[in-house]
């Protein structure tokens, strides 16, 4: 899907259910990346399903818009696809000689993979070798998409007027930023080895904490190796909040408000019903969420030979919920990362750039690496 760009600035696109991201970058001669701008637009309601483009001139108006108003200039772009039509399984294979390796591996991808491959790109990538009952077989990582929306997403850079670059899924864009160095504030690592001083380093979760859905990634030693979408995102949040709370109906926008403002509370401030009201909706539906994170966790480690999580990111807009750090901490017992506490070695931002909402750019600025 790739394909080589020459210039130095270009764009990355990320749509999601409820935001579009578009991001102006600048490779540096080291190779470094400098964010030059970015901008943030409300993806129009129902043109985007599982990721399919249902209303390619409502999207193509809107990045427009975001487009023109934070002056973006460059003239290729690469654009992440969102949603759950994207497949990602790891399939154990018997280990065989280098030359019959591919042979051996598509062989078991047409077994194990119940889709249309003429309508699908599936990719690959080799994890290692593991022992399983004696025999040496391979860990392989598999992705499918289908042709019909990596072409929707083409044609939406096209509508542009922007020349394609590739097109990408969001457990590669996220594995692409994380492969960076990532740099802990002191008092953080003196903290956490206090609290969770037996932790490794080498396999962590990167928790995209999305408005529709929760996207559950583990990376071992900065490779991707499971990938699983939940159906339950931060707007279902709204949703109780308006059902517990508000009563009426159309109230999303107050109740998002809401959310956002209370966020999640330990204690009860007797001054404040409303609050702590607010608190336990966000609560009912985080604890949710969490439990499904729970049973990928432990299907990753039964089911895929995997190690246990020792490291928890947080990104996506979910990950500014007040409380959500300490809450994540306590249920799943690791150190845990909003992303916008860190700083990553070989991304720069210009100067005059708010990045406080680095949270929502990670997919965006994955693709570009």
């Amino acid at each position: 899907m790739a394909l080589q760009f020459f210039s130095s600035d270009f764009m990355t696109i990320d749509i999601g259910f409820r935001y579009i991201k578009i991001i102006q970058l600048r490779k540096k001669k080291n190779n470094d990346l400098m964010v030059v701008n970015y901008g943030i637009g409300d993806t129009p309601r129902g043109c985007i399903k599982n990721g399919a483009i249902k209303d390619k001139v409502r999207v193509v108006t809107e990045i427009k818009r975001v487009i023109d108003e934070h002056s973006l200039s460059a003239k290729e772009a690469k654009i992440v696809i969102s949603g759950t039509n994207i497949i990602t399984r790891i399939i154990m294979v018997e280990k065989v000689e280098d030359k019959d390796v591919d042979k051996k591996v598509w062989s078991e991808i047409h077994n194990f993979l119940p889709i249309n491959f003429d309508e699908h790109r599936v990719d690959y990538k080799l994890l290692d070798v593991v022992n399983e009952g004696g025999q040496e077989k391979m860990r392989v990582f598999v992705t499918a998409v289908a042709k019909n929306i990596i072409n929707s997403y083409i044609e939406i850079i096209k509508e542009l007027k922007l020349k394609p670059v590739s097109v990408d899924i969001p457990a590669n864009s996220i594995s692409k930023f994380f492969q960076k160095d990532i740099e802990f504030k002191e008092t953080d690592i003196l903290a956490k080895r206090q609290k969770f001083p037996r932790q490794s380093t080498n396999t962590v979760a990167v928790i995209d904490l999305g408005s529709e859905t929760t996207i559950v990634n583990i990376l071992k030693n900065k490779i991707p190796e499971f990938n699983r979408v939940i159906l339950q995102g931060s707007s279902n949040i709204d949703q109780v909040i308006i059902d517990e709370i508000l009563i009426e109906k159309n109230q999303a926008d107050k109740a998002e408000r809401y959310k956002k403002m209370y966020g999640m509370v330990a204690y009860r401030d007797p001054n404040n019903d409303l609050e702590w009201q607010c608190s336990e909706c966000v609560k009912k539906v985080i604890n949710e969420i969490a439990k499904n994170i729970k049973m990928c966790f432990n299907f990753y480690v039964d089911r895929c030979g995997g190690e246990q999580i020792s490291k928890i990111f947080l990104v996506g807009g979910g990950s500014k919920l007040k409380g959500i750090r300490e809450y994540f901490e306590e249920a799943f017992g690791v150190p845990t990362y909003p992303i916008n506490y860190v700083d990553v070695r070989g991304i720069e931002f210009a100067p005059e750039l708010n990045i406080e909402k680095i949270n929502y750019l990670i997919n965006a600025i994955g693709i570009a690496l």
